[in-house]
């Protein structure tokens, strides 16, 4: 199996020496030379990232140094390079991530469980590849992303606040398409600040490889009544640090979140909107970003 994604900035090449399902909605993000999953290309190429799938019958912790553990994964390391194993709720674990140097991964997949890969892009998420992407300047931002008359508009806040009920509002009075229910790609360009499509798009099941400038990013609370105003560069920068996917850990890529997200906010102008759940809240903001 060859699969070369093109995401923002960043290269990514997946390689196999046999037959791995995956996600067939990865195909939508494929470099646009690739023509299919079987195209071949030279590994040793172009790519940022390169990452070998290997199926293993048993997969063992071998780290003694544990940098990060949660309900899905626990990120070990070496002292000189990281590795990611993915669990099960039990605790069993079914696949690790293995940085083997600069930019080249390994993937080791419970042979028994190969068939989970062609589902919710699981060979995507097992790539990490969100946390890795601030190497090359682009960042993640958990957010619902409309495009509304050629430009982005992302709704960003906690989970449960509201973005995908906003973005099905703006959908519905508008017919402003979305673009991803739970996360766009920040990236700039020469001409500035462009949201684009991810592979990923949490439970809204809705991800399309779409490249827009980016008009507002709207920081949603809940109302009774819609009220919203402009943030300045330092409000915008603490309202959405903690919305920004990093490895929490890394010093290197906290020092490079807060330099490109500090460029970001005095670029594009991020507001913070209250606003109730109903198409009154589409006009509303519209009001406020036409100020």
């Amino acid at each position: 199996m060859q699969l070369r994604l093109r995401l923002g900035h960043t290269t990514v090449s997946f390689l196999a020496d046999s037959y791995v399902p995956w996600d067939h909605k990865l195909s939508a993000f494929c470099c646009p030379a690739e023509a299919s999953v079987d195209t071949a290309f030279d590994e040793h190429g172009d790519a940022d990232f390169v990452y070998t799938i290997h199926l293993a019958q048993q997969i063992h912790v071998r780290e003694n140094c544990l940098l990060r553990e949660t309900r899905f994964f626990k990120v070990y390391t070496d002292g000189a390079h990281e590795v990611w194993y993915y669990t099960f709720p039990d605790g069993q674990i079914y696949a690790c991530c293995r940085e083997e140097a600069a930019g080249h991964f390994s993937i080791h997949y419970l042979q028994d469980l190969k068939d989970y890969l062609a589902g919710n892009v699981t060979l995507f998420y097992l790539a990490a590849l969100e946390y890795r992407m601030i190497k090359k300047g682009d960042m993640i931002l958990h957010s619902s992303y409309i495009l509304d008359q050629d430009k982005a508009i992302l709704f960003t806040a906690p989970s449960g606040t509201g973005k995908s009920t906003q973005a099905h509002l703006w959908q519905d009075a508008r017919g402003s398409q979305i673009i991803n229910g739970d996360r766009a790609l920040l990236q700039k360009g020469n001409d500035g600040w462009y949201a684009g499509g991810w592979p990923m798009s949490g439970s809204s099941g809705i991800s399309t490889p779409h490249l827009a400038p980016i008009r507002a990013v709207v920081v949603l609370s809940q109302s009774s009544q819609n009220l919203g105003h402009r943030l300045t560069a330092e409000e915008s920068f603490d309202s959405l640090k903690q919305e920004i996917v990093l490895r929490p850990w890394s010093s290197a890529d906290i020092a490079l979140v807060g330099k490109h997200l500090r460029d970001f906010c005095g670029d594009i102008p991020v507001y913070a909107y209250a606003c109730r759940k109903d198409a009154s809240a589409v006009t509303d903001l519209l009001d406020i970003l036409d100020c």
